[in-house]
């Protein structure tokens, strides 16, 4: 049954899909969008081998188990990579924390309504833009939705703090602390 599309054709689709860099977070760079698309490209084109090396119509019961195995293994590498995907941030269903410490959630670049920009970069640093003035801070995520952030060693008179945060699509919400702030990233 060559030209048909078969268990295995549609399993390496889905695979496909998910992998498809449309699905990845807000913020992405050109690394991330690379290894998102060239999964979904691998597993497309063994989608669309799937579909035109059918069986024949009177395939012996080798080449049944073999379109058998080929199936199954379509949707185990499936799981473990949108598993693996989860767990490296590389895939982020809503409200999912990465299990990876050091992929946060929240990096990325905001604006508050007044101008200033607050950018968490994936090292642990966040750049504070406010009336033209540019600080450095330290930040870390920690279970709970809580974020510490840390003043840079040459500012004087300012302290340490331990806040809340929520973070909903595009929009983060700092709370509990001295430093609140309601954030959009762009």
């Amino acid at each position: 049954m060559q030209n048909t599309i078969k268990i295995p054709t549609i399993a390496w689709g889905i695979a496909a899909l998910v992998f498809f860099p449309f699905f990845v977070p807000n913020s992405y760079n050109i690394s991330l969008f690379g290894i998102r698309f060239l999964p979904a490209i691998l597993f497309a084109y063994v989608a669309y081998r799937t579909y035109k090396n059918g069986l024949p119509a009177g395939a012996s019961p080798e080449e049944r188990a073999t379109a058998r195995h080929q199936a199954f293994a379509a949707v185990v590498l499936s799981l473990i990579s949108v598993t693996l995907g989860i767990g490296f941030g590389l895939i982020r269903p809503p409200n999912f924390k990465s299990v990876m410490p050091s992929v946060a959630g929240i990096e990325g670049k905001y604006r508050d309504p007044n101008g200033s920009t607050v950018e968490f970069l994936g090292d642990g640093t966040a750049v504070i833009v406010m009336h033209g003035q540019q600080a450095i801070w330290k930040w870390s995520s920690y279970e709970g939705n809580r974020l510490k952030l840390e003043p840079d060693s040459g500012m004087i008179g300012v302290s340490s703090a331990m806040c809340d945060y929520q973070l909903n699509g595009s929009n983060l919400r700092v709370t509990g602390c001295e430093y609140a702030m309601q954030l959009t990233r762009f």
